[in-house]
């Protein structure tokens, strides 16, 4: 009954020294999602053809209703993201993908 009692006195008394083993700000970093821009940000998708070249285009459109400014970016799922681009009230900004299937999968403040 002794050693049972002292492995658990061991135990407990190691928690502390692996909790602060670890730097303040380091966990919370690793784990926090980015923020995605508020409902106001409305996304606007379509796809476009070029007949002749028989080549699609895919577009978004972002749309600031919100009564403030942000600057926000466009996650694309299959191509590479947008820049961060400022979006003042009532702004709205448009980019392009070569390729069929408009996939922005959110926008995110940058």
């Amino acid at each position: 009954m002794t050693s049972k009692r002292f492995a658990r006195v061991a135990v407990v008394a190691a928690l502390p020294i692996l909790v602060t083993a670890v730097p303040a700000g380091t966990q919370a970093e690793a784990t926090s999602p980015a923020t995605v821009a508020p409902a106001c940000v409305r996304l606007e998708q379509w796809e476009t053809q070029d007949i002749k070249n028989k080549e699609w285009n895919s577009w978004a459109k972002m749309t600031n209703l919100c009564f403030q400014t942000f600057t926000v970016r466009m996650i694309w799922s299959w191509a590479r993201d947008g820049d961060c681009r400022i979006l003042d009230p009532e702004s709205a900004w448009t980019e392009g993908r070569l390729g069929p299937h408009p996939s922005v999968s959110e926008l995110r403040l940058c």
